[in-house]
C-alpha cells in the first residue's frame, strides 16, 4: 500500500512538471527560418527571442553574430508601422476588401522569423559589436543549462509559474552543428527568491548586455 502511494506520488508530481515545462515551451515561436539562415550562413549567433506574453503578439528578437573576426548585430520586429496611416483611410474601401487586406497583413506578420522586412540591421561601430559578443562569451553561454534541466521556480517553494505575473527569457543558441533553445521562466524573480543557479544568473547577464547596448526593441514594440 505504502509503494502504491509512493508511485501515485510520483506520477502526480511528474505530470505537474512536465505541463509546467510544456506551458513553458510554448511561449517560445521555437526554430525559424531566420535561426536556419543564420546556422547556414554564420559561424555562431546568439538571439534573444522576446516573448509576448500578455497578449500572445508574434515574437521580437535581437541577435548577436560572429563569423570569423566580423561580429554584426541586428533585430527582428513584426511591427505594421504602415497600419495606422492605412487605417485613415478605412472609410474609402468596400467593406470586404478592407477586412481581407487586414487578415491578410496580420497573416504575414505573424508568420515565423525570417530575413525579410521585419529584419533590420542594428548599425553599431565594428568595436561595439565586437565588445558586446566578448562580454557575453565571458559567461560561457554555450555550457549553461535552462530550467527544463534544473527545474523552473524554487525548490520547496509551491508556486504556479504560468500565473505569477512574469515572462521567460529565452536564448539561442546556434551553431554550424546544433540549434540550442535555453528557456527561463522569470529569471530574475526567481534568483531573487532563492539565489545560486549558475544558468540563470547567465541568461540575466547576457539580457542586461544585450539591453545596455542595443536599441530598446520592447519599448516600442509593446
Amino acid at each position: 500500500m505504502k509503494k502504491l502511494l509512493i508511485f501515485a506520488l510520483l506520477i502526480m508530481f511528474s505530470r505537474h512538471y512536465c505541463s509546467g515545462q510544456d506551458g513553458l515551451m510554448r511561449y517560445s515561436k521555437g526554430v525559424t527560418p531566420m535561426h536556419k539562415f543564420f546556422q547556414q550562413y554564420a559561424d555562431s549567433t546568439i538571439i534573444i527571442e522576446y516573448a509576448n506574453v500578455p497578449d500572445g503578439k508574434p515574437s521580437s528578437y535581437q541577435l548577436i553574430s560572429k563569423t570569423g573576426s566580423f561580429v554584426n548585430t541586428f533585430n527582428y520586429k513584426p511591427l505594421d508601422t504602415a497600419y495606422y496611416p492605412l487605417y485613415k483611410l478605412k472609410n474609402m474601401f468596400p467593406v470586404i476588401l478592407w477586412n481581407m487586406i487586414g487578415v491578410e497583413r496580420s497573416n504575414f506578420k505573424n508568420r515565423p522569423a525570417d530575413i525579410n522586412i521585419f529584419f533590420n540591421l542594428i548599425n553599431l561601430k565594428p568595436d561595439t559589436a565586437k565588445k558586446i559578443w566578448n562580454e557575453i562569451s565571458m559567461y560561457k553561454p554555450w555550457q549553461i543549462v535552462d530550467d527544463r534541466v534544473f527545474g523552473h521556480g524554487c525548490k520547496n517553494i509551491v508556486d504556479n509559474f504560468l500565473n505569477d505575473g512574469g515572462s521567460p527569457a529565452i536564448i539561442h543558441l546556434i551553431t554550424k552543428k546544433e540549434i540550442k533553445t535555453l528557456i527561463f521562466w522569470n529569471p530574475e524573480y526567481y534568483e531573487k527568491l532563492c539565489p545560486g543557479n549558475n544558468s540563470r544568473k547567465v541568461a540575466i547577464k547576457i539580457e542586461e548586455i544585450i539591453d545596455r547596448y542595443f536599441p530598446k526593441i520592447r519599448d516600442d514594440y509593446y
